[in-house]
């Protein structure tokens, strides 16, 4: 690992340490990140979703964005986010600068470990927004295991003080690469210093996909039906996403 890696690292960690202003949960359109980047690699993506609570408005979402890897250690990428509820004409809520560290060489040790961060631009008046954190991915047998742990902060005019910790999870098991099943899931903890008070969960079965296209590229996809598991989580949560990648 060179010198400015050290350096970038030891940065974005020490970001971290920030206070932090509570969230509620995943939303609708967000996504489970793997520890794994393959430099020259140009991808599109689009990913949205619905969410239907028990006593508040529905809620629709989708993100747009574009990443490039720039090493093979280091992947970034633009993204866009429209939203709406209750079937109102929606708005861009913002955008976010997205980046995907990679820590351990795939494969070599026990598991695969990189580092999420991220900072998110509100178009609405208001403070913006810093997400980072670690990823990991194990794979046992004919299965893939993601993990990832986020901590969140405002930054700016009205940034709150706490600190929230929100995860989203997947397993998947590998078979045809068209079509493969697995399980998601999201939610948050709560803020750090009241861990487990505002929690919310949601889990469900979801499914994947790749489609290789002449002279290398690929198609991807994954979708999920989510169910919330406590009362402050939404009671369904409907989400989609969907990847070109070009060499």
């Amino acid at each position: 690992m060179t010198s400015k890696r050290h350096l970038l690292l030891q940065a974005l960690l020490l970001s971290s340490l920030a206070p932090l202003s509570p969230m509620v949960f995943a939303g609708a359109a967000d996504t489970v990140y793997a520890p794994v980047v393959e430099q020259g690699e140009t991808e599109f993506e689009f990913r949205g979703g619905w969410r239907d609570f028990d006593r508040a408005p529905q809620e629709h979402a989708f993100v747009f964005d574009v990443g490039y890897g720039v090493t093979n250690w280091w992947r970034t990428e633009a993204v866009l986010e429209y939203a709406s509820e209750d079937g109102n004409r929606g708005a861009l809520e913002g955008w976010e600068w997205e980046n995907v560290f990679v820590l351990t060489e795939q494969g070599k040790h026990w598991a695969d470990v990189g580092l999420f961060a991220e900072y998110e631009h509100s178009f609405a008046a208001g403070p913006d927004e810093i997400k980072i954190g670690p990823m990991f991915q194990k794979e046992v047998g004919p299965t893939v295991a993601n993990l990832n742990l986020f901590f969140e902060h405002e930054v700016g005019h009205g940034a709150g003080g706490d600190t929230e910790l929100d995860y989203s999870w997947q397993v998947k098991w590998r078979g045809n690469e068209a079509l493969e099943f697995g399980v998601q899931g999201f939610g948050g903890l709560g803020t750090m210093d009241h861990l487990g008070d505002d929690d919310s969960h949601i889990l469900g079965p979801a499914l994947f996909g790749v489609k290789r296209l002449p002279g290398g590229d690929k198609f991807g996809y994954n979708a999920a039906v989510l169910g919330g598991m406590n009362q402050a989580a939404p009671d369904v949560t409907v989400r989609f996403q969907l990847e070109y990648e070009m060499y």
